[in-house]
């Protein structure tokens, strides 16, 4: 029987966090970011999510992990974004529409209200259908919408921000 689990990342994780994003990127439609990703390149950006206020959440099936999502600093260094936090998520495509991306954005959520964050931004290419269903299933709504601003091997893409306004329980 296969056991899903939602744990902070570890040191261990990031050569596979890193898997499942280069997947990403390959496939051209759900990031901006181009060129593979390297344990070099990323290696601020994983003690950055290694802190209790920017959190790394994997999920992880029969201790293999199939998908990540983060809690990001909002327009970095600017103080008044500081109860904003952008929120990523990736998920290997052969775990695709199997509720693990569900899981993931409630346990960001979850974490987000007990930092103290009041709002979350996603930001979703316009075309990206499935990320559209889960942050409305989650409670985003749309904010704002960029047209024609990603360019990926010449094709312009749209860019959406969905924000969830987060209430104290």
């Amino acid at each position: 029987m296969t056991k899903l689990k939602i744990r902070l990342a570890e040191e261990k994780d990031r050569p596979r966090i890193l898997e499942i994003l280069n997947e990403a990127i390959a496939a051209r439609k759900f990031t901006a970011q181009l060129s593979p990703a390297t344990l070099a390149m990323r290696k601020d950006w994983f003690i950055h999510h290694s802190a209790p206020r920017h959190p790394m959440f994997v999920a992880e099936l029969d201790s293999y992990v199939v998908g990540w999502i983060t809690l990001t600093e909002f327009r970095a260094g600017r103080e008044g974004f500081r109860f904003t936090s952008e929120i990523s998520y990736y998920i290997d495509s052969r775990f695709h529409r199997q509720g693990i991306g569900s899981l993931l954005m409630h346990r960001a959520i979850e974490s987000a209200r007990e930092i103290g964050f009041r709002s979350l931004i996603a930001v979703v290419f316009d075309t990206n259908i499935s990320s559209r269903k889960l942050v409305k299933k989650h409670g985003f709504r749309l904010w704002g919408h960029m047209p024609d601003t990603v360019d990926i091997d010449g094709e312009s893409i749209g860019c959406d921000f969905w924000g969830l306004k987060i209430e104290k329980l």
